[in-house]
């Protein structure tokens, strides 16, 4: 019987030599890189060159005050000069712009039967029994609870925002007296200094029966506090005597 078990042997009688193509290795793989594309390279080009212009025109020369960020405008005069204060309304539509716009929108309208609006707002510029001592108490401390707002009423949270500094509640407060068509005199920080020195203990927010419950003050125009209560009129024992 023939075997056809495989044999280690080679078949012809001799050994295969080692330049055999049987026993020689191919060559180890290589990546070769491809050269850039011509349109990349030019891309990159126009971008680094659009770049260059953008940070030469708007670098402002490297000047440290141009970026410090408790600056809101920069007057532009390279003479050392003392450098024109932040406009009120500028800050506070930022602060709005950040905090406020989600729900009263960006026209002040609001959103029906969710959140009031502010523009003509009695809320916001004053009217009936509202006064400007409690639109700072409401930025302070908060709102809850069913409101009426121009003839409507809304029933959705105000949360508070004491965490800004007296500052920015003034300023948020002019914008809004001042935007949309409103017009009403600006808030200061003094005067919301006064309101949070005086409500320090105030940790919920308040409800319109509760407000409507503190007396009104109204600011009256270029000051920071609201108007003195008028004198009392004289006795008819400190009157002078009628004329003969």
């Amino acid at each position: 019987m023939t075997s056809h078990t495989p044999s280690n042997e080679p078949q012809n009688g001799k050994s295969p030599e080692p330049n055999d193509p049987v026993l020689r290795e191919g060559p180890e793989p290589s990546e070769k890189g491809a050269p850039v594309p011509f349109w990349l390279t030019i891309l990159a080009s126009v971008i680094i060159f659009w770049a260059g212009i953008q940070l030469a025109l708007n670098s402002g020369g490297f000047r440290a005050d141009v970026y410090n960020p408790s600056l809101v405008s920069w007057s532009g005069g390279g003479g050392g000069g003392p450098v024109a204060p932040p406009d009120p309304k500028v800050i506070g539509k930022r602060l709005y712009n950040q905090n406020c716009i989600v729900c009263h929108q960006s026209s002040g309208m609001g959103v029906a039967g969710q959140f009031p609006p502010l523009l003509a707002s009695e809320w916001v510029v004053g009217g009936d029994w509202v006064g400007d001592n409690h639109l700072v108490k409401i930025l302070l401390a908060g709102m809850q609870g069913p409101v009426q707002v121009k003839g409507s009423t809304y029933n959705n949270a105000m949360p508070p925002w004491s965490q800004l500094k007296d500052e920015q509640i003034a300023a948020v407060l002019t914008y809004i007296r001042s935007e949309w068509g409103n017009a009403a005199v600006p808030i200061t920080a003094d005067y919301v200094k006064t309101i949070r020195a005086a409500n320090a203990d105030r940790k919920e927010p308040w409800s319109q029966k509760e407000l409507k419950a503190i007396p009104t003050e109204i600011i009256s125009a270029g000051a920071g506090a609201p108007p003195a209560p008028p004198a009392a009129p004289p006795s008819p024992a400190s009157a002078a005597p009628p004329a003969a």
